[in-house]
């Protein structure tokens, strides 16, 4: 058997999105919410739609009546999203900032230096207004990779696809001929961080379409023991150090789950940038 019908979702790697997120120490104000939109205009470039986001409440006292009721609570807002749309219509990249934390997904990956000089110049237009009520008290980063089998499932050797001691697959995984899911998280210190690690592993062979797929769904969250607050005067210097710590951390995760084939497919062993 033979990886050469195992397919990443593009040539050169396989990321279908990467989602950076920040969270907030406690809720940020309809204040703060309001001037995030008005920023608006200066994010267009990047973002040409944006859309207020309104709280949804949601009445569990209704459930005897066989269904909870669902409405929006008046003018409060939830949050606000910015978007680009892709040439088909599709979400390319989107940002959503809600009282609890800022989101932005990446659904047309290309080069890691060059998404993350992107990111980074958004946090500099949004940050400020939300920064002078809540410091960050996490920094998360999750890649989403899929790879496409384009043969019988019954052809599909695991054992060619993913390293046989990896750390990260109960060994049961390896004798499955159908569709399987399988988690494994745990916590870590990382060098070079003041605080810990959560990493989250999610490998899961489903169906897609026609075809029998792989995704893998990897995130890496990271607790801050000192937050990052508008009065550290390099925060943006700090989020973009650790989000870089992130990436290798990804890296590293998928170079002990991944077969050297596979590995070589992807880009990652001799040319990693090319793949994260």
């Amino acid at each position: 058997m033979s990886l050469d019908y195992l397919f990443p979702i593009t040539e050169s790697h396989a990321i279908q999105s990467v989602i950076f997120v920040l969270e907030w120490q406690g809720e940020i104000s309809d204040r703060a919410l309001q001037e995030v939109q008005s920023l608006g205009q200066s994010l267009k470039s990047h973002f040409p739609i944006s859309t207020v986001q309104k709280v949804v409440m949601v009445n569990l006292d209704q459930a005897t009546s066989g269904s909870p009721a669902i409405q929006q609570n008046g003018d409060a807002m939830g949050g606000v999203v910015f978007q680009r749309m892709g040439k088909f219509g599709q979400v390319a990249s989107q940002m959503v900032v809600s009282r609890n934390n800022c989101l932005i997904a990446i659904n047309e990956y290309s080069r890691w230096d060059a998404i993350l000089e992107a990111v980074m110049r958004y946090y500099k237009i949004v940050l400020p207004p939300i920064l002078r009520e809540k410091s960050i008290g996490s920094i998360a980063l999750q890649y989403n990779d899929m790879f496409t089998w384009k043969d019988e499932p019954a052809n599909l050797n695991l054992r060619e696809v993913f390293k046989t001691d990896t750390p990260y697959l109960a060994p049961n995984s390896f004798e499955q001929k159908g569709l399987w899911h399988c988690h494994h998280g745990f916590i870590r210190d990382l060098e070079g961080v003041d605080g810990t690690c959560l990493d989250n592993i999610n490998v899961s062979v489903v169906n897609n379409q026609d075809d029998r797929a792989i995704q893998i769904l990897t995130s890496h969250k990271l607790t801050l023991n000192s937050p990052l607050r508008i009065a550290t005067k390099d925060y943006l210097q700090s989020i973009e150090k650790y989000q870089n710590i992130l990436h290798q951390e990804n890296k590293l995760v998928l170079g002990q789950l991944l077969s050297e084939e596979v590995c070589e497919k992807i880009k990652l062993k001799n040319q990693a940038d090319t793949q994260n």
